[in-house]
């Protein structure tokens, strides 16, 4: 299957169209350009192609308009996992190993604090049915601990 490459110079009204949809879609330029060009071909051809033709035009179409969503995913997590491991190395940085005989004290302690945390969570805005997940969550992980206690 042959491949085409090409490069486009907008300037004026079509390069601040661009700009701004693209902004708006969260799609990368080029992709955005792409499904115009692939929109121009559709409606050259609108009238000479057979059905499945035509579906392969939509399913590409739908496909490089998800593009820009899964780029914003793909960032996020990035961003999250950078994050997540900052905070690793931090908390290893800066809590030293609990003793034994304080070890059960430490775990009360830090339970008490989670839970504050949890309900600052859940006060900050939080879209929809996020904060009961976080609730639902928080449950889960003090039952596991409660299972790790009572084993030990």
């Amino acid at each position: 299957m042959p491949t085409v490459y090409g490069q486009v110079k907008l300037i004026g009204r079509y390069a601040d169209r661009v700009e701004k949809e693209a902004a708006e879609k969260r799609v990368s330029k080029t992709a955005l350009i792409a499904e115009y060009a692939l929109r121009g071909i559709e409606a050259v051809d609108s009238g000479k192609d057979s059905e499945w033709a035509s579906l392969e035009r939509r399913l590409s179409a739908t496909l490089l308009s998800m593009r820009g969503e899964v780029e914003a995913v793909q960032a996020g997590l990035d961003t999250l996992t950078a994050m997540f491991d900052l905070f690793v190395k931090l908390m290893l940085l800066h809590l030293p190993e609990p003793l034994l005989d304080e070890a059960e004290a430490i775990q009360s302690s830090a339970l008490t604090r989670y839970e504050r945390f949890l309900k600052q969570v859940a006060t900050t805005g939080f879209d929809q049915d996020r904060p009961q997940a976080l609730r639902k969550i928080a449950r889960l992980l003090e039952t596991r601990i409660q299972e790790v206690t009572d084993e030990s």
